[in-house]
């Protein structure tokens, strides 16, 4: 389910349009044979687009509603509960999580150890969490966790997520036994020299992992 332009209608509008889409993502809409609710269902392993910024509360609503079936989640600007919603979601395995650049930095959440009965993420992509947030996520799914997307810049005289001279050590501290591939997602101006000086660091904190730059390696986007 696509929720790319309800998700970004301001708070107060399209009502019935979001009051049908929180029925269908819970699977309770009146009239519905089984089959029908079924098929719903079944749409629902997959929400993409769903922008949080724009109405907090039903966005929110929407995740909390969807949680037992979503298996795939892109979610864009969220807060702290939108972000607790996607962490509580048994059956995720790919998730995309964008934030703005400063909307979480004043008091990063921890997001801590998976729900009894979380299966655990396979596929992460994310941009712009704080720090400490990311390294929760990381801790989090790192017994199953085999793929990761992060933007993070290599100059050093930037902040996170523009710039991380300790890439290596905080990757290194997250427990990540599953991870095969790493793809770096650069942020801001890209320097050959700095940017083979953290990939090398990382490939030694991570031995096995394959680590990729977007750029320097021409990896394209993937869907997730």
């Amino acid at each position: 389910m696509d929720m790319n332009n309800l998700s970004q209608s301001a708070a107060g509008a399209r009502q019935e349009e979001k009051a049908a889409a929180l029925q269908e993502a819970q699977g309770s809409k009146a009239g519905h044979s089984e089959s029908l609710v079924l098929s719903v269902l079944l749409q629902l392993v997959r929400l993409v687009d769903v922008y949080c910024d724009t109405d907090p509360a039903w966005s929110l609503e929407l995740l909390q509603r969807a949680a037992p079936t979503v298996e795939r989640l892109d979610v864009l600007y969220p807060d702290e509960p939108h972000l607790r919603a996607v962490h509580a979601m048994p059956r995720l395995r790919r998730l995309l999580v964008m934030c703005n650049d400063d909307a979480l930095q004043a008091a990063p959440p921890e997001l801590g150890a998976l729900p009894p009965g979380h299966s655990g993420l396979r596929w992460l992509s994310v941009l712009c969490l704080p720090r400490a947030t990311l390294q929760s996520l990381l801790q989090a799914h790192g017994g199953t966790l085999e793929e990761l997307e992060l933007g993070v810049g290599a100059r050093e005289e930037r902040q996170w997520p523009w710039g991380c001279s300790d890439l290596h050590s905080l990757l290194a501290q997250c427990g990540l036994r599953a991870l095969r591939r790493l793809v770096l997602r650069r942020l801001g101006r890209h320097r050959d020299t700095a940017c083979g000086e953290q990939r090398a660091a990382v490939r030694a904190a991570l031995p096995g992992v394959q680590v990729l730059c977007d750029t320097c390696d021409r990896v394209l986007g993937e869907e997730p």
